[in-house]
């Protein structure tokens, strides 16, 4: 293997880690800023709308730049503004060093892996690209759970700071270790935009858009659930990110083992299926005996984990299908509509909270996940057997 890939690897592994950490450390942030948790979700709604649409509109500009150029000064903006989350008071500061640590965790991610195809040998591309894709897994399965515990013991901000001086080196390690010599992805977003007129890929990607919202509508504030619904010990939280960690790993897999047997539509149908009956259980799990309720919780967070993460696999499956010359282009939009779902989650997520309860997250994000199954249903299919052929 080229060792090269894992710093790839371990940029991917630091952007993973974030995302997941920001779920946990919600209600410490709220309050020490002074606001509530619900207004705490802007610090994701801003990273989704950067992420989002920033990510197609940077890889447009920074398209005629070197591959190395990018995917460090990506991972180096992601690490510098880590910092200054660690570091900057008050509430709106830290809202904007997000937004903008969102656009270097986008680039990055949308580069990544274009450049571990560049890198490997002649047959080795699906195991590059394996390799840049296994630092976000571990990521789930175990940089999150022990940031959040670095988070719980040292304050948020230390398991910040230790994020960027992580992701600082990854890009200093990249600019010194990579070629310059990988050129970039040119293309106008008139022609990054121009799978959407394929039949079918339009709501395919409707679809993940509103499966993240269904997904994410509770899982944003996982904190306020686990310690203030459930009453479980606050410390206690990472080994409910780790239970989501093992569910990740394990959904991955499934996600694409299904969907080489029964086919991509059929496998997203069940997948979004487990998460409405998941989602419409959560007010359930308070009812139970107070020592059941934290073993209980634990495997519920397993099976979140397999349903949130199973879902990906199947959707590119299908997204492939549809568009089998457009895969890159296909994938990017899905990234840019699944982080629109997550912004849109974080807003009806703090809306909820505020005027309902958070008792309620689960049943709006269960009428979400049936408007996603519905939208999935109704998108047309391709052919099956064009992602192997492609």
């Amino acid at each position: 293997m080229d060792v090269r890939l894992l710093w790839l690897a371990l940029g991917a592994f630091a952007g993973s880690v974030e995302s997941s950490l920001i779920v946990s450390v919600l209600p410490a942030i709220s309050e020490e800023t002074g606001v509530t948790v619900a207004q705490a979700g802007y610090l994701i709604f801003g990273y989704s709308i950067a992420y989002g649409i920033g990510t197609p509109v940077l890889s447009t500009i920074f398209g005629h730049v070197d591959r190395r150029t990018v995917v460090a000064g990506a991972e180096l903006l992601f690490g510098l503004m880590a910092l200054l989350l660690g570091l900057l008071p008050g509430f709106l500061m830290l809202v904007l060093a997000r937004t903008l640590l969102a656009f270097g965790a986008g680039l990055f991610t949308s580069t990544a892996q274009s450049t571990a195809v560049a890198l490997a040998a002649p047959g080795k591309r699906g195991s590059a690209i394996s390799t840049v894709v296994m630092g976000g897994s571990i990521a789930v399965a175990v940089g999150a759970p022990l940031a959040a515990l670095a988070a719980e013991f040292f304050g948020w901000r230390v398991a910040y700071l230790g994020l960027g001086v992580l992701a600082i080196l990854a890009s200093a390690t990249m600019w010194l270790k990579l070629p310059g010599d990988i050129r970039g992805d040119p293309r106008s977003i008139r022609e990054r935009l121009s799978v959407l007129k394929v039949p079918g890929v339009p709501m395919t990607l409707l679809t993940s858009g509103i499966v993240v919202l269904a997904t994410f509508i509770f899982f944003n504030y996982l904190a306020s659930v686990t310690t203030d619904f459930l009453g479980i010990d606050r410390v206690l939280l990472p080994l409910v990110m780790f239970a989501f960690g093992i569910g990740a790993m394990v959904g991955n897999h499934f996600g694409g083992y299904l969907s080489d047997r029964i086919g991509g539509k059929r496998t997203v149908l069940v997948i979004i299926g487990l998460l409405i009956v998941l989602l419409a259980s959560l007010p359930m799990l308070a009812m139970l005996p107070r020592p059941a309720i934290l073993p209980a919780f634990f495997i519920y967070m397993v099976l979140y984990g397999v349903t949130a993460w199973g879902f990906f696999p199947p959707q590119l499956h299908r997204l492939a299908a549809l568009a089998p010359g457009s895969v890159p282009l296909s994938a990017s939009l899905n990234l840019t509509s699944m982080n629109i779902g997550g912004a849109l989650s974080a807003l009806v997520g703090g809306l909820v909270l505020e005027n309902l309860g958070i008792g309620y997250l689960g049943w709006f994000g269960a009428a979400a996940a049936v408007v996603a199954l519905v939208v999935a249903y109704l998108a047309p299919d391709g052919c099956e057997t064009a992602p192997e052929a492609a």
